[in-house]
């Protein structure tokens, strides 16, 4: 366990304001990465992780007051990142899937001015026709299928 000790920030007063906290409780957070901002007469200041771990507990809310030297947060050292079970490429490839649907599903159908005439030459109406083309576009042989040519 590692225990975050809010530091004297300046001289002239040893009391500082919890602005804002960046993490919660459960928390992993990495080495150097920024816990909380704590405000002074002066300036404000970042906290930072002296260590990586998972956040245990805040003693000190946002909009309360502390002097230097009180115990901030403590952080559980031995507590390791949390594993992901996707790989980046899966989630990437998860949201493309999602976009795409939402494309598809939208009103909106992409159709190249020479696909409307064809439609209209074979009496095709392109509501009924399925777009099989990139991002849903309706392609020559999507209208031919329908037109069961």
């Amino acid at each position: 366990m590692h225990d975050v000790i809010l530091p004297r920030l300046s001289e002239d007063t040893d009391e500082s304001l919890i602005v804002l906290w960046f993490v919660d409780e459960g928390d992993y957070v990495d080495k150097d990465a920024v816990l909380c901002e704590v405000q002074t007469e002066k300036a404000v200041s970042e906290i930072r992780a002296e260590t990586s771990g998972t956040v245990k507990k805040i003693h000190v809310k946002r909009g309360d007051s502390a002097k230097a030297g009180t115990l901030l947060a403590v952080i559980d050292t031995k507590e390791q990142a949390p594993v992901r079970s996707e790989t980046p490429e899966q989630v990437h490839l998860e949201q493309a899937a999602e976009n795409d649907s939402s494309q598809q599903a939208a009103s909106f159908t992409r159709v190249s001015p020479r696909m409307r005439h064809l439609a209209k030459e074979l009496g095709v109406k392109l509501e009924d026709v399925k777009g099989t083309g990139k991002g849903g576009a309706i392609t020559e042989q999507d209208i031919r299928d329908e037109a069961g040519l």
